[in-house]
């Protein structure tokens, strides 16, 4: 009663008992359920050879049968008397009989020959053993081939009929018409081919066998009404015939029901040997097997209800005591809520996952109150304090900066543009916070160090022992570099402050790091800079290149795109043996230069001199030579692009005025019969040609169409407010003759001068 009770208190008791019953239940119906289906697949495997064995055997006597049916043919052919009364030409009663004693003997040794017949086509006699009709089909079916067969019923009388399966045997044939002069027919009886199959409908009384040919028609059948029937639409056939195997197996559901289908082919005959038995009684033990195999799973089932609480029980004695327990906290907490619905388990785990979360939220508070503590103070003496401060955090820090010596060291993210592009700002962050314990792990393998992160650059602290910088430290800032980049994908530029002796010169230190670090402008991405690498071959003494910049603004203004990137390049290369202040203010003096040569063409075009501007601030946030190549290009290349865009408005405007001054001589010299292309041009100072095509693209139409439709219009005029004569009008206008002026102005106005008058008159 007590362990029943705990089941009713406790949901892990319930949980866990019902957790072993579905393992039990499962693993038995699994067991039990593969066992069954192995067993059936066997069963039904070994009815399937059976069938393939006794349909075999069928196979073979049919085999045998035909055999036999070659023999006998051949035997009665090469028999004198047959052969007599097949090449008889007149009706012989003596030839007949002495055959038909032939034919019968024979028939009378094999027994599954039902008849024997003999056709003689050229005297029209006919012989049989069994007293059958003729068959029509031997002289029409026998046109092809030697031997002939096909399954046929054969009327004997009124009430009696015979199934019969034929062989045609047509040895020769007329020459002429290619029909045949003799035949000899055998008939088998179908039910001799049932009888020697009918053992199989032994094992199934509601089983189908029967023989088909190749086409699906069927020779013979367990049920005799299908006899000659077509059965190459069933499905079944349909993929015997399609496999093209000599014997196989499948289940197929006919007619609602699954069923065997086993069959075999006879090579010789090319038949189909079909057996199709029900599964429902192939399987009949099965299902009582099936039964059985169910009632032992249920009670093993039932005797793992009783495993579970055993296993249940003895599990949780271990632990009864802190149950019992948590149950009384429990009770206490939720005022006398239902047994059923109390569960301990969750209020261990959450206990304890509260325990957890708030020891791991207060470590975490102080290890990040820490680190925010430190990388305060590193920054307040890295930005300069006052001497009794930095002494204060040095008794706070105690052991961790001894000294003597110490060095800054200031670690940049090389092309932190794009940095920023690719990153948010909490990634960013994280990945500062990832490259600050790189750099902090790996130099701790060497020296003291201490590190603080800032919104740009990753600053740390470095003891040592002497003032020289030796190999491992630069090993050791390329072992980082190499790491960060590994990891991220990242470059980083170090940059190693001067040598100091106390934490208020870490101040200067740092100040010398950051003029450093900007040296990165000359040696690229990825580098290591110290005093020594900064100083080294700078032109400290180097005058303004003026001679540089005059060649630069001079290949702007001939807009050589060619010619621009070579003195560029010249730029770029004087600069490069520069310091860095002298590289950004000799740079800072070439954009000064260039705004006031070009700031009045800019303005003309989209580039005005505040677009210009922008490039002081660019060029302060490059970080290599090769950005600041590409900025100087893109700065020319907008100059030369306004200029190019001038000088097409300029060509343009020009273009404009002198097709107005042509249009003006035109529509002021109209009347001039003689003006023409060649005088305007020369008015203008142009060639003809030229002027034609201007005009032309400038005015949509020829010159020759614009000087006639002005007069056509000032003739329009003349016609509706005088009353001059029509030749008088066209030499007024320009265009002499009466005749050659009414065919010009019909052509335009589709009307003659004459019926435009009257019209417009009224």
């Amino acid at each position: 009663m007590t362990f029943l009770n705990r089941i009713r208190q406790y949901r892990v008791y319930r949980k866990l008992i019902m957790s072993y019953l579905i393992l039990i239940v499962m693993s038995v119906a699994i067991v039990s359920t593969i066992l069954y289906a192995l067993f059936s697949m066997e069963a039904v495997k070994e009815i399937d050879r059976s069938s393939k064995q006794v349909l075999t055997h069928v196979s073979y006597t049919a085999n045998v049968v035909y055999q036999q049916i070659q023999d006998v043919s051949s035997q009665l052919l090469v028999d004198k008397d047959v052969m007599s009364f097949f090449y008889a030409d007149d009706v012989d009663k003596l030839k007949n009989f002495r055959a038909y004693m032939i034919i019968a003997k024979v028939q009378s040794v094999y027994p599954f020959i039902k008849d024997i017949s003999m056709y003689n086509f050229t005297n029209g006699e006919y012989i049989d053993t069994f007293g059958l009709p003729r068959d029509p089909k031997v002289k029409t079916q026998s046109i092809a081939e030697y031997l002939s067969f096909y399954p046929r019923v054969a009327v004997v009388n009124e009430d009696k009929h015979l199934r019969l399966l034929t062989f045609s045997i047509v040895p020769e044939r007329f020459l002429e018409t290619n029909m045949p002069k003799y035949a000899l027919v055998l008939d088998l009886d179908e039910a001799y081919i049932q009888n020697t199959i009918g053992s199989l409908n032994t094992a199934s009384k509601r089983g189908d066998t029967y023989v088909m040919n190749a086409r699906g028609e069927v020779l013979s059948h367990s049920d005799p009404v299908k006899f000659r029937s077509d059965f190459s639409a069933k499905r079944e056939v349909k993929r015997i015939l399609g496999e093209g195997q000599n014997q196989g197996s499948f289940v197929e559901k006919t007619g609602g029901k699954k069923n065997l289908i086993t069959y075999v082919r006879s090579p010789a005959l090319d038949w189909y040997f079909v057996s199709a038995q029900p599964y429902s009684e192939l399987l009949s033990n099965i299902y009582t097997l099936r039964n059985w195999t169910w009632f032992i799973s249920l009670l093993l089932i039932v005797l793992g209800v009783g495993i579970s609480l055993l296993l249940t029980g003895n599990f949780y004695n271990p632990i009864r005591r802190l149950l019992d327990q948590v149950s009384i906290a429990s009770n206490a907490e939720q005022d006398g809520g239902t047994l059923l619905k109390q569960d301990e388990y969750a209020l261990l785990s959450n206990a304890f996952m509260h325990s957890m979360q708030s020891a791991e939220l207060l470590e975490s508070k102080l290890s990040r109150s820490q680190r925010v503590m430190k990388s305060g103070s590193i920054l307040s003496l890295l930005k300069g304090i006052d001497k009794v401060t930095a002494e204060q955090i040095g008794e706070e820090w105690g052991e961790q900066l001894q000294g003597p010596y110490f060095r800054v060291l200031l670690f940049k993210i090389d092309d932190n543009a794009s940095f920023k592009r690719t990153y948010k700002p909490f990634e960013r962050e994280l990945i500062r916070f990832a490259i600050g314990n790189i750099a902090q792990e790996l130099l701790g393998n060497n020296f003291e160090s201490e590190a603080a992160v800032t919104e740009d650059e990753l600053v740390a602290i470095l003891q040592l022992p002497g003032m020289e910088l030796r190999d491992t430290l630069y090993l050791t800032l390329s072992e980082i570099q190499d790491a960060i980049q590994s990891y991220y994908k990242i470059s980083v530029t170090v940059s190693i402050g001067d040598c100091c002796e106390s934490l208020a010169g870490l101040h200067e230190s740092y100040v010398s790091a950051r003029e450093y670090g900007d040296y990165r402008l000359f040696f690229g991405y990825s580098a290591i800079i110290d005093s020594t690498r900064a100083s080294r071959e700078r032109g400290m003494e180097a005058q303004y290149p003026s001679a540089k910049e005059r060649k630069l603004v001079d290949a702007v203004k001939l807009s050589s795109e060619k010619a621009i990137q070579a003195e560029i390049g010249e730029w770029i290369a004087f600069l490069s043996g520069c310091t860095y202040a002298q590289a950004m203010q000799y740079t800072n003096f070439l954009l000064l230069t260039m705004i006031r040569e070009f700031g009045h063409i800019s303005e003309l075009g989209d580039t005005n001199t505040n677009g210009l501007y922008a490039y002081f601030h660019l060029i302060q946030q490059v970080e290599t030579l090769d950005q600041l190549k590409s900025a100087l290009a893109d700065f020319c290349g907008r100059v030369v692009t306004v200029m190019e865009e001038n000088k097409q408005q300029v060509a343009s405007l020009k273009s404009t005025r002198v097709i107005e001054e042509v249009k003006q001589l035109i529509e002021e010299r109209y009347a001039d019969s003689q003006l023409s292309l060649e005088y305007a041009a020369g008015q203008v100072g142009l060639s003809a040609g030229y002027l034609g095509k201007m005009f032309k693209q400038q005015a949509q139409s020829t010159f020759n169409d614009y000087m006639t439709f002005v007069r056509i219009e000032q003739a329009k005029r003349l016609l509706t407010s005088t009353n001059e004569i029509v030749s008088e009008v066209g030499a007024q206008v320009g265009v002499p003759g009466a005749a050659y002026f009414s065919t010009v102005f019909k052509r335009h106005t589709g009307m003659s001068p004459s019926q435009y008058r009257e019209n417009h008159r009224e």
